[in-house]
């Protein structure tokens, strides 16, 4: 959710600069220094922008690679009630499936409970 509405306000900056660019141009050319600070401070808001956009996509690749990769407790209840204890990477676990941190593969049966916490 987050990185569509960054998305959205990434392309309505990027479309306002376009038509600022395209305004100045269509004007009556000044002269030399006045076309020069004007074109760098469109310069510099896109750099700006640019390096705001790739500052955010990396925090959100960061946080998302840290919540996959946190471990996570899981105890297997069977039905007859034994339990045992396993633990793995929180992207690893799929439904009824799941792969430990040894590289295990294990599979629940339909009688079996799960019961997952934080470490």
């Amino acid at each position: 959710m987050l990185t569509k509405i960054l998305f959205t306000i990434g392309v309505i900056l990027i479309v306002i600069l376009v038509f600022r660019v395209k305004a100045n141009r269509s004007q009556p050319a000044p002269s030399d220094s006045e076309e020069a600070g004007g074109s760098l401070s469109v310069k510099v808001v896109t750099i700006i922008v640019i390096v705001l956009l790739m500052a955010i996509s990396s925090g959100i690749f960061f946080f998302q690679y840290q919540a996959d990769n946190r471990i996570v407790n899981i105890r297997v209840i069977s039905a007859d009630g034994t339990s045992t204890d396993y633990q793995a990477r929180q992207k690893s676990i799929r439904g009824r499936q799941f792969k430990t941190l040894d590289d295990r593969m294990i599979t629940l049966g339909e009688s079996d409970r799960i019961e997952m916490d934080d470490q």
